[in-house]
């Protein structure tokens, strides 16, 4: 590809990359599926899984699938016009950072379109843990495994070229877990950092002295939230 045309492409390219990032796809779904605020049921999240536990698997897919046509649509765009790696992965990234920027998100599925963007071959083996873990009702983790695991993928396959943009996905998402939910006030401590990082979850809260109806194992409303919404749609 001539300079003047990856010039052009990244000229158009990054802003409609930036835009579709910003889509609130959650919050639109809940809005016209069922008048529902989605910012302000279930665990809060603007994402798939806290739509389809408030509204139903439909509206999840929906929510999904929009969120990862983000990362998909204009990154497979570019590598079809004839764009470069550095380009593709940087169009392939950007709506992900935007929709964990500005819609406050966790990016999975965002991220999920982006590797199918950049690298089809390993985004299909690394659906094994992905799936595996929706299956076994523990989402969560099944998501971040995975999301570790497509840089190796890709190595592993010869896909050196997309390999640092397959690392970038799980860093992004990394960050959006650990920085948490909007409105949470938890301290980052070592605790809090291993259940975010793995299961994108705050530990469960220690019953207070004289609580009759809490134990100190008892999981908070928002882990019984995700806990539900493990089995679905992240």
């Amino acid at each position: 590809m001539s300079k003047s045309r990856s010039r052009m492409l990244a000229l158009v390219g990054f802003p409609a990359a930036f835009a579709l990032g910003c889509i609130p796809s959650a919050r639109i779904v809940g809005r016209l599926k069922g008048d529902l605020d989605i910012a302000q049921v279930g665990d809060r999240k603007p994402g798939a899984a806290n739509v389809t536990r408030s509204l139903g698997l439909g509206p999840g897919l929906v929510t999904a699938g929009i969120d990862m046509t983000k990362g998909y649509t204009v990154a497979t765009v570019a590598r079809a016009a004839g764009g470069g790696p550095t380009l593709v992965g940087a169009l392939a990234a950007t709506p992900v950072g935007a929709h964990i920027a500005i819609v406050r998100g966790r990016g999975a599925a965002a991220a999920l379109g982006a590797a199918f963007a950049i690298d089809p071959a390993a985004t299909g083996v690394v659906l094994v843990p992905i799936l595996g873990g929706t299956a076994l009702k523990r989402a969560g983790l099944g998501v971040m495994v995975g999301a570790l695991a497509l840089p190796l993928v890709s190595l592993a396959l010869g896909h050196r070229r997309w390999a640092p943009w397959a690392a970038t996905l799980p860093a992004m998402m990394a960050y959006a877990r650990l920085r948490g939910s909007d409105g949470n006030a938890t301290s980052l401590t070592p605790r809090v950092a291993w259940e975010r990082f793995w299961f994108d979850r705050d530990p469960a809260v220690p019953a207070e002295a004289g609580d009759a109806e809490t134990t100190p194992d008892a999981e908070s409303p928002q882990d019984e939230a995700v806990g539900a919404g493990d089995s679905t749609v992240v």
